[in-house]
């Protein structure tokens, strides 16, 4: 005897979905541990596919290369910001202020990309969602430095 499943076609079915494929793909933002206070760091946990402009899996390649670029780029904006703190406090507060954007970002773009109802560029859409988020959090994160300079006879360059 067979077993046989039948599942609704619903759109709550494919936010379920949705919902496990983004946690299982979601990247892991290392923040400090309670022992001691680092800076954080995004860490995407796919495999990154090949570029190929001519395919879904290859669009979705391609937004995951713009993204780890993005990524490396706010993690060196960061651990530069988090060394410019003076005391734990400030740090701390950052960390949290980095975590919270993190956990944004995740689920602005889980929002962005279900607009396409768990077909199959909701990859690619999710990628280059948190390459536009990404490349946003630059721009704040190079303000909070401005404004560090402003007060700060030297300072590191921006990266």
């Amino acid at each position: 005897m067979a077993l046989v499943l039948v599942l609704p076609r619903s759109r709550a079915l494919v936010a379920l979905i949705a919902v496990a494929f983004a946690l299982s793909t979601a990247p892991v933002a290392a923040a400090a541990s309670s022992t001691s206070l680092a800076a954080p760091v995004i860490k995407e946990t796919f495999t990154r596919l090949p570029c190929n402009h001519s395919t879904t899996i290859g669009l979705e390649g391609c937004a995951e290369g713009r993204l780890l670029a993005a990524d490396g780029r706010i993690n060196k904006e960061v651990r530069l910001l988090f060394s410019l703190f003076p005391t734990t406090s400030e740090r701390r507060l950052f960390v949290t202020a980095e975590d919270r954007w993190f956990t944004y970002r995740s689920a602005d773009c889980e929002s962005f990309s279900d607009i396409d109802h768990g077909g199959t560029m909701v990859p690619v859409l999710y990628a280059n969602c948190e390459v536009v988020d990404d490349q946003a959090r630059s721009a704040d994160l190079h303000d909070e430095f401005r404004q560090l300079e402003q007060g700060a006879a030297s300072l590191p360059a921006w990266p």
